[in-house]
């Protein structure tokens, strides 16, 4: 996930919430006068607070210092953490999702106070650091090349007018991505596919779990092209002889195999549609799956690796039992799922489920 100001890799965090997804969004006003709150919801000098309970953010005394007892635990205080401003906010701006989805992105609350300050103190002044041990510093050249990050709210895309059509972008993808991938997105080889009619909800808590791909699942078209370009095809990511234009076509067809909606009528892009990057922010918002994505602030917990005399609840079907088992590489009819057979090295390789 992307922030909407800034986005940063910050070890620290994985300190603090190991297992979630976080991001940084810019910080609110930490410096007005004690006392006041920023349109009513919440302390304005919250960092202080925060500072003088020796950083415990988490604190119930302290939540309830910044945002008021009945706005830290009622319904007030769900409606005010969707404002990406409030320090404790789990929600972005709306130029990312196209509106209030929950806490459909997930950052760093500016009540991570440390966190933020680690950043700024560390991740923006990185002049004087040295990596002692890990081979000769890149030249800054050579960087130049990789420095094509973009945020979920469009930062760093190329310019709008940079770009092919649909049908041209799907001449490109079959080229390059269908001997993996599919030429319509299905997967072949091996390889995942990238469009499936599939729902991710399933009907029985021990059914398979369903196949993820483009439509069903990512939650920002943005970051489908900013992934595709750094990272496909594999043996020469970022290719020259493809570039921008190559790589927002490459997008524009896998979102069209996707049947993803271009505006509120419900329309879909065309064959001779010309796809860039002001279209595709305009779909970023019609991402099917993109309000299902939240926070997780469960506790990690680790089971003790257990080798002899195991607890029956880490025992096959946690009774005990060894023989009593499912087997998630089967889906309910008892075939395969997707390529396992492939992968497994029990089947030739070739296009979708075994025996299609």
């Amino acid at each position: 996930m992307f922030s909407t100001k800034q986005t940063l890799v910050v070890a620290s965090v994985t300190a603090l919430f190991s297992g979630s997804v976080l991001a940084m969004s810019g910080s609110s006003d930490s410096n007005s006068a004690s006392g006041a709150k920023i349109d009513g919801k919440y302390a304005a000098d919250y960092a202080e607070i925060i500072k003088k309970a020796d950083g415990k953010y988490l604190d119930k005394a302290v939540i309830e210092a910044i945002l008021g007892k009945d706005a830290s635990h009622g319904r007030d205080g769900l409606v005010g953490k969707l404002d990406p401003a409030n320090p404790y906010s789990f929600e972005v701006d709306d130029s990312i999702d196209g509106g209030n989805h929950g806490n459909a992105q997930c950052k760093i609350p500016a009540a991570f106070t440390e966190v933020h300050d680690s950043a700024k103190a560390n991740y923006f002044n990185d002049s004087k650091f040295v990596a002692n041990g890990f081979g000769t510093p890149i030249a800054e050249s050579a960087l130049q090349k990789w420095n094509i990050t973009v945020d979920g709210d469009g930062k760093g895309l190329p310019a709008a007018g940079v770009g092919m059509t649909v049908e041209e972008g799907g001449k490109i993808y079959v080229q390059f991505c269908g001997m993996c991938h599919g030429e319509f997105g299905e997967g072949a080889k091996g390889y995942l596919p990238l469009a499936v009619e599939e729902n991710l909800v399933t009907s029985d808590f021990y059914d398979p779990a369903p196949m993820k791909a483009v439509g069903n699942y990512w939650p920002y078209a943005v970051t489908i092209f900013d992934y595709i370009r750094r990272t496909m095809p594999f043996w020469t990511p970022n290719a020259p002889y493809i570039g921008d234009a190559g790589y927002l076509g490459m997008t524009g067809y896998i979102l069209q195999s996707n049947y993803i909606k271009i505006d509120d009528e419900g329309n879909e892009l065309d064959n001779d549609t010309f796809f860039d990057s002001a279209m595709l922010m305009k779909m970023n918002k019609y991402m099917p799956n993109q309000g299902n994505f939240f926070c997780d602030h469960r506790p990690v917990i680790h089971n003790d690796r257990c080798m002899t005399n195991c607890d029956n609840a880490q025992v096959g079907d946690g009774k005990g039992d060894i023989h009593n088992y499912r087997q998630a590489r089967k889906l309910p009819d008892g075939t395969p799922q997707y390529n396992v057979p492939q992968r497994m090295h029990e089947d030739k390789p070739g296009v979708g489920h075994a025996g299609m």
